[in-house]
């Protein structure tokens, strides 16, 4: 499975056989790097803008576009170029040669409006299986303890979801973990090297 970070907590995965899925590339990414970027299909873990952008999907162009009913609802009288498929805690989708369980993660606190949709997602391709945290402020989703994954994705950048610690602790909990990514860390200095810090010893870590 080929992986491409994008701003935030954005993701491109492309398979062996060139399915690609992209999920959570929303408005901090340019427009214009996305100019000749195109996915099979997208996945969004919930509405607020660095994460779901109209914008940047109609860039991509997916032929179909996974999201809750929160988002779909924003979608709602758009004439769109693509199918909208409403996903919600419990749901599993294969999506080309991927197959992606979805769970509710807890967004904290801290948002102005509590969200009804916020997703995490345990992604399986090419005999690889990624954790996906989303915007994850506590430990919440499933049950990690006997999870074994490939990649695992955490939100570091504190407020609105783990910061590098809370991170840390909660990838201890996985019964193992090949690469940890850190992602979220908006923009503040010094966050991703912290994460970096802690991880050294313990998980491969970028």
């Amino acid at each position: 499975m080929k992986i491409e970070k994008f701003e935030q907590s954005g993701v491109i995965f492309e398979t062996e056989k060139g399915f690609r899925l992209a999920i959570d590339i929303g408005s901090y990414t340019p427009v214009e790097k996305l100019e000749g970027v195109r996915v099979d299909a997208m996945i969004v873990s919930h509405i607020h803008p660095d994460h779901f952008s109209l914008e940047q999907i109609k860039k991509l162009s997916p032929e179909k576009l996974y999201i809750g009913n929160e988002g779909k609802k924003t979608l709602s009288g758009e004439i769109l170029p693509f199918e909208i498929i409403e996903i919600k805690d419990g749901s599993h989708i294969d999506v080309g040669d991927i197959s992606v369980d979805v769970f509710d993660v807890d967004h904290g606190p801290n948002v102005r409006e509590l969200l009804k949709d916020n997703f995490g997602f345990l992604i399986m391709g090419d005999n690889q299986k990624i954790y996906f945290a989303g915007e994850m402020f506590s430990e919440s989703g499933i049950d990690v303890a006997n999870l074994e994954v490939d990649y695992a994705f955490f939100p570091i950048g504190s407020f609105y979801t783990f910061g590098p610690e809370e991170a840390f602790a909660f990838a201890k909990k996985f019964k193992k973990i090949g690469k940890v990514i850190a992602m979220h860390d908006r923009k503040t200095p010094g966050l991703k090297e912290q994460f970096l810090e802690l991880a050294k010893g313990n998980f491969t870590a970028e």
